[in-house]
């Protein structure tokens, strides 16, 4: 090792490089701060690397793949061949394509790019590793955003979900033990394009219209559904899970088992304990609504602190912790995440689900109108639903549940609903463009009163109730 002479100097510096440290570096400088983002790996981080980005490629080929009856029908002669060899050349394209998009960004924005391995000196300086090399460097603010990761097992046959989405090779057989977004996906995703997929979950603690809707959809699309309690995982060539129901013992077996666990925060290598910044038992880190630490100069942002381990969160929080950086008061307000699965269809679950608000004390509305009876879905031969729940009293909207082609685009809408505190007449007003899924978000709060167009008085007084 080699050990830099003397202790540099810098203004701001930002540890981690995925969307939550180049989001906040990038910000910052905007906002003139000079900043030096320090990454161990890749620029993009996890999620662009080795997550959010190689699994949404693998679910944009699923939902292709799921379209080639409807292009049949459209007139066009298709091969169906796959060649999921192909499918990873695209993946890594796209990943290098982002990587190098943030590399310019970085540097157009005057930030200055340091590869290596931080941890902290003392609450006003740290040291960076890489290879040989050692340097330090003293700082005025510091923002962590080290994100997080999966725990890696000692067997090659169980993946996490970083290793699931670099395979090479389509598996012949997977077996999914999970209820959350990335058991979803990659359940459809690889059931689509020829994997044999069985699913372990309950219950996947979403609206109830949408947990119904899932369960249809699995049968449809030939995925083992299975619930119970799984009691061993036996790993050797193949992985064996056995998993207990009512008494009644099941096994299941597989080339590759895919296990959805919580993340770890990347914290406990950071040499925070040496200067005393506050650590949860979980390795996350306390902060205040702006980012900061028990250290004034210290902010953290992203996976590394309590919450939903969510790119949107994390991006969120930098523009946040950046302006605040800045000299600035930003809203602390905590805003709406939506829940997006990228599942054929699309889910996006955004604001309170039906028990929730009833939970809440609200004396609620229901609407929700089937995508079946929009011009827009009918044509490109969708399917689905959304569902709106309102406050009966104020009619103020509460939450919006969709299953269906277009819910990714239609989530911001949704989100931008709730967060300016939209009642049914905000949405029921406004023009929408024809033919359009917007009509069926307007026609979903329509049906809280029985007006919808689209959809007849005896639908309406089944979906609606108060």
């Amino acid at each position: 090792m080699v050990v830099g002479e003397l202790t540099q100097e810098r203004d701001v510096i930002i540890l981690g490089g995925g969307p939550a440290g180049y989001t906040a570096a990038i910000r910052a400088s905007q906002l003139g701060r000079k900043v030096t983002l320090i990454e161990q790996a890749q620029l993009g981080g996890l999620c662009l690397n080795r997550g959010c980005i190689p699994s949404k490629v693998l679910a944009h080929a699923a939902e292709i793949k799921h379209q080639l009856k409807h292009l049949t029908a459209l007139g066009f002669s298709i091969d169906s061949t796959h060649d999921f060899n192909q499918l990873v050349h695209y993946r890594d394209q796209v990943v290098r394509q982002l990587r190098s998009g943030v590399e310019s960004l970085c540097q157009v924005n005057a930030i200055e790019y340091v590869q290596g391995s931080a941890s902290f000196l003392a609450d006003d300086r740290i040291g960076v590793e890489q290879g040989h090399q050692f340097d330090t460097y003293r700082f005025n603010d510091v923002v962590i955003a080290t994100g997080s990761h999966s725990i890696r097992h000692d067997s090659p046959a169980i993946l996490n979900a970083e290793q699931l989405y670099q395979l090479t090779d389509l598996p012949d057989r997977l077996v999914i033990i999970g209820q959350d977004y990335l058991a979803l996906e990659a359940a459809m995703s690889f059931q689509a394009l020829g994997t044999n997929v069985t699913l372990i979950a309950d219950d996947f603690q979403l609206d109830p219209s949408i947990n119904k809707e899932l369960r249809r959809l699995f049968k449809k699309q030939k995925i083992q559904l299975v619930s119970g309690t799984v009691t061993a995982i036996e790993a050797g060539d193949d992985v064996t899970v056995t998993v207990v129901k009512q008494g009644q013992e099941t096994t299941w077996t597989a080339p590759f088992l895919f296990h959805s666990l919580s993340r770890v925060p990347h914290t406990l290598e950071l040499g925070l304990e040496r200067i005393g910044v506050t650590l949860a038992e979980d390795g996350t880190i306390p902060v205040d609504p702006f980012g900061q630490t028990n250290h004034p100069h210290i902010y953290a942002i992203g996976d590394v602190t309590p919450g939903q381990a969510i790119a949107t969160r994390a991006i969120h929080e930098a523009k946040r912790t950046a302006e605040r950086l800045a000299g600035q008061t930003p809203d602390t307000t905590l805003p709406y995440y939506p829940t997006i699965i990228r599942s054929l269809p699309p889910i996006v679950s955004i604001g309170l689900t039906e028990d929730a608000a009833i939970e809440a004390g609200h004396a609620i509305r229901t609407g929700q109108f089937t995508l079946n009876a929009n011009g827009a879905t009918m044509i490109e031969a969708g399917t689905g639903f959304i569902k709106v729940i309102s406050d009966a009293t104020t009619s103020l909207l509460l939450g919006v549940h969709m299953m269906g082609e277009g819910a990714v685009e239609l989530a911001g809408t949704f989100a931008q609903a709730l967060e300016m505190a939209a009642k049914e007449e905000d949405v029921r007003f406004p023009i929408m463009p024809h033919p359009s899924r917007s009509e069926a978000w307007m026609e979903a709060v329509e049906s809280l009163v029985g007006h919808a167009i689209h959809l007849s008085p005896r639908q309406q007084d089944v979906l609606t109730k108060s």
